[in-house]
């Protein structure tokens, strides 16, 4: 069976270099993406608890905290612990431990793919969904799928470049450079181009929806996290941009490859963290705070209906 361009390079590069050798960049790689997953998972646990804890009360309709809005919200949280695990793709505690000698360089292959094809295309979908509901732009539960779609060009531009055979194209992708001299995941070059594209359609598109969010907020306090989150969003993205096209045209041997994907990763994080607090910490700490301090008022908005005395 005829292997792809894509895939041939990179066994042919896992020939050329050993077996990578984790350093202080892949250490903190690694302590950062655990990170982020703790707080996936506490955001995730967060929100069920709430969810559960709530009941169908005119409280979680006002904050904007119903089951048309925790779908949403859960599938973010899904997809920032999905960026976090696909990083683990590209440090060598997974190369070594799973795989075989010379087939160490296919998870620089499956990183892309992984992070950049499914998790921050869905990330950022998820990210402007939520905004744009929270200005009566878009209709959920419905719209949320929608994510998956958004998903789907970039996945599938993905899965080309690596499934297309040798026979067919000769695709120039950098490939044979798939690892450094001590065998670190560079970032092939048609990864980076198809990251510039997706940076390029999201950014203007979320920089839109907080402008529209901060317009509309009514009072101070969600003004600054509308502005805080299109900051923590839009300088973060064309950081990580250039930090992994530079890996996929550098030399390999004039730079230090997991620091320059360190570089990429941090930046990244700060976006997906940054989501995690602003769109699903927060607005569960808001409700929780209106329930301890206004709790009569509360229950008699529930009751409300049911008061005999109207």
């Amino acid at each position: 069976m005829q292997a792809s361009v894509a895939v041939a390079e990179a066994l042919d590069a896992g020939k050329l270099t050993p077996q990578p050798v984790a350093g202080v960049a892949d250490f903190v790689a690694a302590g950062l993406a655990v990170a982020i997953g703790t707080l996936a998972v506490a955001a995730s646990f967060v929100l069920v608890s709430f969810d559960a804890r709530a009941g169908q009360g005119q409280l979680r309709r006002i904050l904007d905290l119903g089951p048309s809005l925790c779908g949403p919200r859960l599938l973010l949280v899904f997809f920032v612990g999905l960026l976090a695990a696909a990083e683990m793709l590209r440090l060598p505690f997974f190369h070594s431990a799973m795989l075989p000698p010379h087939r160490h360089v296919m998870p620089c292959l499956a990183y892309p793919l992984v992070a950049h094809g499914i998790a921050e295309p869905g990330l950022l979908a998820c990210v402007l969904l939520l905004l744009r509901a929270s200005v009566g732009g878009a209709r959920l539960p419905a719209s949320a799928l929608a994510v998956p779609l958004a998903c789907l060009p970039f996945l599938t531009a993905h899965i080309l470049v690596l499934a297309t055979p040798a026979t067919v194209a000769a695709y120039p992708g950098q490939l044979a450079h798939a690892a450094d001299g001590i065998g670190h995941c560079a970032y092939p070059a048609y990864a980076a181009t198809l990251l510039l594209a997706l940076v390029a359609v999201y950014l203007p598109l979320l920089a839109t929806a907080c402008w529209d969010v901060a317009a509309v907020a009514i009072n101070k306090r969600l003004r600054a996290r509308a502005y805080a989150l299109s900051v923590l969003i839009l300088v973060p993205l064309p950081l990580q941009v250039l930090a992994l096209t530079l890996t996929s045209v550098w030399d390999m041997h004039q730079y230090t490859s997991p620091t320059v994907g360190l570089v990429g990763f941090v930046a990244v994080a700060v976006a997906a963290e940054a989501t995690l607090v602003i769109l699903v910490m927060l607005p569960v700490h808001d409700a929780l705070v209106l329930v301890q301090k206004l709790p009569s008022a509360t229950t008699g908005l529930e009751e409300t209906p049911d008061d005999p005395g109207r």
